[in-house]
């Protein structure tokens, strides 16, 4: 999309594009991106032709790197999600110590360095509860970056048009001062007795699920593994501990998709009796994600599933990007 009112962004940690391309929809250019793994690099480079990438891993990337590639450009939006592996309440054996943990310091580091009207940093939703030296994250970063008015919350992508109920951490910094800025919702759940005339009801899946002749062979779970499953989940209920599988309802939106994804599909299967169940095909798993038709994706299969499942909602983004427009004016 060419530039429509000159605000411009860079995007770090920025995967295969997911962020990048909501701010795209809302007239954003894109500047520069940074992104350590070279699958998701090269996905993002297909969608983002004009703009300069680094792909390499961020704390090799100095401030000399970032400043020869924007050639003296003025950033008005730094926007990313730090790997959050080591805050997912998902992985079981996270560390207090996981190296990925210190990720977001680096993200700080390239806004001292830029000085944006915004910074925008996308995270798990646990992130809002991680407390350094006994300080909550928000303040941690409030401090790091002093001339910035900090604030995190939780949003839900359903909320903003998503067909996908995706809980996720952002964390909106202001230059200058000033409470920073976060979207209302644009669509509800059916029985919200508090939404307004404005707004539209979540979208579901229903418009985005193949019709069962056109899913591939490959897709559908074998009768062992569908026995397998089975067994896992009574000894799962029984012991009160790990994931179940999971169905989908087309009258509802999808459940999250993770970069896991790819494994076995049991976060969000279709099921079409007992015995006929699938995983969603790429392209279904990238509509829920609010990915344009026309976007590209490179790679491998498994590839691709980790590309989708770790990227942030574009339409999810684009509410953000839509709500900072009138307050980068006013800068």
């Amino acid at each position: 999309m060419a530039k429509q009112d000159g605000y411009t962004v860079v995007d770090l940690f920025c995967g295969a594009g997911g962020m990048s391309e909501g701010f795209k929809m809302s007239g954003y250019e894109i500047l520069l991106g940074i992104e350590a793994d070279h699958h998701a690099a090269e996905t993002y480079i297909k969608n983002n032709p004009d703009a300069e990438l680094i792909v390499n891993d961020i704390r090799n990337v100095s401030s000399r790197d970032i400043k020869t590639r924007l050639k003296d450009r003025k950033v008005d939006v730094v926007i990313g999600g730090p790997p959050c592996q080591g805050f997912s309440m998902a992985n079981t054996r996270r560390r207090s110590d996981d190296p990925r943990n210190e990720l977001y310091l680096e993200f700080v580091r390239i806004v001292k360095i830029l000085k944006p009207k915004f910074f925008v940093m996308e995270n798990v939703r646990g992130f809002l509860n991680v407390k350094v030296n006994n300080k909550a994250i928000t303040k941690v970063i409030s401090d790091l970056l002093k001339n910035y008015e900090v604030d995190g919350r939780v949003l839900v992508s359903s909320d903003y048009g998503v067909p996908q109920i995706r809980r996720r951490a952002f964390i909106i910094g202001r230059l200058g001062g000033g409470k920073p800025p976060f979207p209302k919702p644009t669509h509800f759940k059916s029985n919200n007795t508090k939404a307004n005339e404005l707004q539209k009801e979540w979208k579901t899946v229903k418009s985005i699920l193949l019709p069962k002749s056109r899913v591939k062979k490959s897709l559908f779970y074998s009768e062992r593994l569908i026995k397998g499953f089975r067994s896992r989940e009574r000894k799962n209920k029984k012991n009160g501990i790990g994931f179940k599988w999971q169905f989908l309802d087309p009258q509802k939106p999808s459940y999250t998709l993770p970069a896991r994804y790819y494994k076995d599909g049991a976060n969000a299967l279709v099921k079409y009796s007992n015995n006929s169940i699938r995983r969603l095909d790429v392209l279904e798993c990238a509509k829920i994600q609010s990915f344009p038709n026309d976007y590209i994706f490179t790679g491998s299969k498994v590839q691709i599933y980790k590309q989708i499942g770790n990227a942030v909602p574009p339409l999810m983004a684009n509410a953000i990007a839509n709500n900072l427009k009138d307050e980068i004016k006013t800068k």
